[in-house]
Formats: structure tokens, sequence, C-alpha cells
């Protein structure tokens, strides 16, 4: 009775000791709350404004690394001037930029103003993209708007290249010429070039600098100026994963 006693024990303690091993290799989940910060600062009856969301990462050694490619993606869109900074300094030097302006010309009229928002938009074990959406007035004949993606890999937290997300470029500039073509409803048989309506380099048509993944696809978003005149707007094309399988990283 003592020897089947012990030999209960025994497996009762490596039971034990296995089930404390399994449970310290497992990475936790990697989840997002959302950061705010909103700020307005005036100068008589001309204020600044500031309001800025962005998510921010917690449990796996990645979101530290994560965390601070999207403050740093934040920054740019505070940025007055030409030296970056972290977040918090340009906070602080966007409302110095306000008063100084005022201050050299104070007959001028009207505020500045900044919005950006910045969500997880897709999440797989593969790629983490954020999407950034931008909105900025600082005088002017009309506010600037923008969007952008910055594209991850979750498990090491850092950003991906052009070449690491994108695995077959030469296809996805094919088919998303094609669906541009669509978009703007050029005629057939006329070049983009001929058309008049866009910008492009010698090279011809290119991929925009906002890829990447939200609401379940992959986009190429053409903001204003970059393919056209303002007036144009943004050119949205998106893409199932059935028409980019093996092309881009799902």
């Amino acid at each position: 009775m003592k020897i089947l006693s012990f030999a209960i024990l025994v497996v009762m303690i490596s039971c034990a000791q296995k089930s404390g091993v399994e449970e310290s290799v497992v990475d936790p989940t990697l989840s997002f709350r959302t950061e705010t910060v909103v700020r307005e600062s005036c100068v008589g009856e001309n204020c600044a404004k500031l309001r800025l969301s962005w998510p921010v990462a917690s449990g796996p050694a990645a979101a530290d690394k994560i965390n601070q490619y999207i403050r740093d993606q934040m920054s740019l869109f505070v940025q007055t001037g030409e030296d970056a900074a972290l977040l918090d300094t340009m906070i602080v030097a966007y409302f110095r930029s306000f008063d100084e302006f005022k201050s050299e010309f104070p007959d001028s009229y009207g505020g500045w103003e900044i919005e950006v928002e910045a969500k997880v938009s897709y999440q797989s074990d593969r790629t983490l993209s954020i999407y950034f959406s931008q909105f900025s007035y600082l005088g002017g004949a009309h506010p600037n708007s923008a969007v952008s993606f910055l594209n991850i890999d979750p498990k090491s937290g850092e950003a991906l290249s052009l070449d690491q997300l994108v695995l077959d470029e030469n296809s996805l500039l094919k088919l998303s010429e094609q669906k541009f073509r669509a978009y703007h409803e050029v005629e057939e048989g006329l070049s983009l070039s001929e058309d008049g309506r866009f910008f492009l380099p010698e090279t011809g048509f290119f991929l925009a600098n906002a890829i990447g993944f939200k609401e379940g696809k992959f986009w190429v978003i053409y903001i204003p100026y970059e393919i056209g005149p303002y007036v144009m707007g943004s050119t949205e094309l998106d893409f199932s994963k059935e028409e980019l399988s093996g092309v881009v990283r799902w």
C-alpha cells in the first residue's frame, strides 16, 4: 500500500512540473488598448487644437518595439519643423510653433488643427497592420488629409519592408494598374500618360506609399497629390485574399 501511495505521489509531482514548464513557454497574446491625447492652446480667439489616438500593444516581448514604431509614426504627423523627435517633444513643439507664429504675425487670422487616428486594421500570426488617418490645417488655401499603413511582423516587432510585405511586386503592380484604370474609367487602349489627368514619372505607373491590410482586404491607396491633383482626392484600390494569394504576405 505504501509503495502504491509513493507511486501516485511521484506521478502527481511529475505532472505538476510538466504543466508548469508548458505554461512558462506559452507567449501571452498580443493585445491593444487605445491611448488618446486631446489638447488646445489659444492666442486670443485663435486656437491650436490637437487630437491624437493610437493603439498601445501589450503582451509578448515584441510589444515594446511595436509601440516604438507606432509612436515614431505618430510624431511625424505632429511635426511642424524640419527636425523629428519623440512624440511628447513634438507635441510641445507644435504648440510652441503656434505661439511663435501668432507672435510674429499678430494680424494673421485662424487657428491650427491636427487630428490623427491610428488603429489596428489587421492582425494575423504573420502580419500586423496599423492604419493611420490624418487631418491637418496649418493655414493656407485648404486643409490636408492623408492615410498610411505601418506593417509589422507581430513575432519580432520589426517593421516589414516592401519586399517583405509584397512577395511578387510585378504582379501587384500589374493588378493595381488594372484596378486604377477601372476606378478612373480610363478609355481602353489609352495609356495613363496619354490620359493627361495623372502625375506619372518617366518610369510609368507605380505603387502607392500607403499599402496594407484593413477590413480583411489588401489596400493600395493613393493620397491627394501623389498621383493626381488635390481635387482628384484619394484613389483607394482593394483586393481580396483570393486575388492576391501568393502575391502579398497575409
